[in-house]
């Protein structure tokens, strides 16, 4: 009795018989990925990898897209490997998935698309729009999600039988390990693993050094010159001592200006000095106003 991989690799090299050399030579599409490996027939253009029909691709760390030539791509999730082949007209393709992820999303016409798995094949008819995910484990487990925007009505069927389970537009279903009677509704995501975003830490810039303050030197302002109008008032003590001896006034006393009209009457008098006793001095000679009104009196008599 044959093995579900044995029984999965004649039926892959069966398909591949009938397709003939001349659809071996189709364009599927253009392959962008990073780190993908592509076996078969390949011609490498400008954007992309051109892969042709019988190839296989088994992507990385990375997910590869398949972009189809036909309108809409493939994403092959990472660590896994897919066989596709394409008719000898072009419009159906099948699919071989051993085991991994894969997500389908295009518009499908007239025609119907085929994905086989070790246990389960996978019948996706059109007209309508296809956006499928589909995870098979090395144990069998196969997951079919329906998901966003899915109109086609997906029929499975065992690989060695004749019963057949259809998976509704808006369901996610698991046949554990292959089997058709052990299909049980599902929440899981059957697509590629969505990867946790990146957060990028944000650093507080560093603040600047501290910039020493230099003392602020006054600004010397230059005093106001002082206007020619403004008068300028100096007090300062005048200090007169009745010892001191008499100055000489004749000068100053001529060059006064006197009129006959008028009469200038000095009446001198004459104080002792402070703190003399009148016993113990001599008699005092006449003082410096007594001589002043003497001579004012010689003048104008």
């Amino acid at each position: 009795m044959l093995s579900p991989f044995q029984r999965f690799f004649l039926t892959v090299l069966l398909v591949l018989g009938m397709c003939g050399a001349t659809a071996a030579q189709q364009t599927l599409g253009e392959l962008y990925a990073t780190d993908a490996s592509v076996k078969g027939s390949v011609i490498l253009a400008g954007s992309g990898t051109s892969v042709l029909s019988g190839s296989s691709i088994e992507a990385g760390v990375q997910t590869a897209t398949l972009k189809l030539e036909r309108g809409g791509n493939l994403r092959v999730c990472p660590r896994t490997r897919l066989s596709v082949t394409a008719s000898q007209s072009g419009r159906e393709l099948m699919f071989s998935l051993n085991s991994g992820n894969l997500e389908m999303n295009y518009l499908l016409g007239a025609s119907a698309d085929t994905l086989l798995t070790p246990d389960l094949r996978l019948l996706i008819p059109g007209p309508g729009s296809v956006h499928v995910a589909v995870h098979v484990t090395p144990q069998g487990d196969t997951c079919v999600q329906s998901l966003p925007g899915n109109a086609a009505a997906i029929v499975v069927s065992e690989t060695m039988g004749d019963a057949t389970y259809q998976v509704k537009p808006d369901e996610t279903v698991l046949f554990k390990g292959g089997h058709l009677s052990e299909a049980v509704p599902s929440k899981q995501n059957c697509g590629c693993p969505v990867s946790p975003p990146i957060q990028v830490a944000k650093a507080a810039p560093p603040q600047p050094p501290p910039v020493e303050s230099k003392p602020v030197q006054p600004t010397a302002k230059p005093l106001p010159t002082p206007s020619p109008e403004e008068h300028i008032a100096v007090d300062a003590p005048l200090v007169f001592r009745a010892n001191d001896p008499a100055p000489d006034l004749t000068k100053t006393v001529f060059t006064l200006k006197l009129e006959n009209n008028k009469v200038v009457q000095l009446d001198p008098v004459v104080l002792p000095p402070p703190d003399m006793k009148s016993s113990a001095q001599p008699a005092q000679k006449h003082s410096f106003f007594s001589r002043i009104g003497a001579f004012f009196a010689a003048i104008f008599h």
